[in-house]
């Protein structure tokens, strides 16, 4: 059963299905079904990244006012659709007033800068659909839109994991300052 506001996503074969809303009983589990998906075809897929995310000020148990950097490196990409691209970097800086420890990674709608090794660049405004933590390990998925720039138009779909996340850093004098993680970017169109 999909429930109500949640995201589907299966990839095969250079092809990813999405869907989104209530669905009741005619299908088998795991399966997607038809009344709820939208075709979308891959435009560009970058599956290995990383990023670095720094708080200033660090970041404490209280909420503050803090002005957080997300810089990012995305490789191997695989453009299947339009001019070809094999890598890009990512930007986005936030000011972001009463952040904590406690809600580090749930970010509202933002602008996020991309600049592909050819020089050309995409503005993508992204907003987040889920954040999972566990002790070890903390994950961002953000869905969004090309709004200018190479893939204009095109949906994104951006996932960060951060492993290892030390929260204990938020208790020390310092605070915690940054995280590191893995990033994955896909931009995909309506077929």
């Amino acid at each position: 059963m999909v429930k109500p506001g949640w995201l589907v996503a299966v990839v095969s074969t250079g092809m990813l299905y999405v869907g989104c809303g209530e669905h009741q009983g005619g299908s088998a589990e795991g399966e997607v079904p038809a009344s709820v998906e939208q075709g979308l075809s891959t435009l560009v897929t970058c599956p290995v990244g990383s990023v670095t995310v720094t708080f200033d000020p660090p970041l404490r148990r209280t909420p503050q006012d803090v002005v957080t950097t997300s810089t990012g490196v995305l490789s191997n990409c695989v453009t299947l659709l339009g001019s070809p691209v094999t890598s890009a970097t990512a930007w986005r800086q936030l000011n972001e007033p009463g952040l904590s420890c406690a809600n580090l990674l749930k970010t509202p709608s933002t602008t996020l800068s991309l600049t592909w090794n050819t020089g050309e660049t995409s503005t993508l405004r992204s907003t987040q659909v889920r954040v999972a933590s566990e002790p070890a390990v903390a994950i961002a998925e953000e869905t969004g839109t090309v709004l200018s720039g190479k893939f204009e138009g095109a949906t994104s779909v951006r996932t960060a994991t951060f492993v290892s996340t030390d929260l204990a850093a938020c208790d020390s004098p310092e605070g915690l300052s940054s995280l590191n993680g893995l990033l994955s970017l896909s931009l995909v169109q309506v077929l």
